[in-house]
C-alpha cells in the first residue's frame, strides 16, 4: 500500500470529522457548519490521483511523449490516407484582440482564447 493511501486510510477519521462554523452574515442563523474535511479530503485524493501516487506505476508504461509522437504519425498518416483532413492554422494575433499587456511567458507558450 502506497505510503499516502496509508496516511488517508489511518486518519480517516479526523477528515471526515472535521468542521466549520458557516458564515454568519446575511440571513439565518449561526448554527450552520459545514464538513471542511470532507472537502478538503476531496481535493488531496484528486492532487493525488493527478500526481500518480495513489496506485503502484508500471515501469513499463511508456512516457507521454512516445504516445504523443505516435499519435502525431498516426494523424499524420490518416491525413495522407485522406480519411481526415489537416487542421487549419490560426490567424495571428493583433493588438486589437489584446485586452491587456500579456507578460513575458519565461519559455512557455501562451494561449490566449478568443470570445466566439
Amino acid at each position: 500500500m502506497s505510503r499516502a493511501r496509508i496516511l488517508i486510510t489511518e486518519n480517516i477519521a479526523t477528515w471526515t470529522g472535521a468542521i466549520q462554523a458557516k458564515s454568519t452574515a446575511g440571513r439565518g442563523s449561526s448554527n450552520k457548519y459545514e464538513l471542511y474535511g470532507i472537502k478538503k479530503l476531496r481535493e488531496l485524493i484528486l492532487e493525488l490521483a493527478v500526481r500518480g501516487k495513489l496506485v503502484p506505476q508500471d515501469s513499463s508504461d511508456e512516457p507521454a511523449s512516445v504516445l504523443l509522437e505516435r499519435i502525431a504519425a498516426e494523424k499524420a498518416e490518416l491525413i495522407k490516407q485522406g480519411k481526415i483532413k489537416r487542421s487549419k492554422a490560426l490567424p495571428p494575433i493583433s493588438e486589437d484582440d489584446q485586452p491587456f499587456e500579456l507578460p513575458e511567458g519565461q519559455g512557455r507558450r501562451m494561449i490566449i482564447f478568443r470570445p466566439t
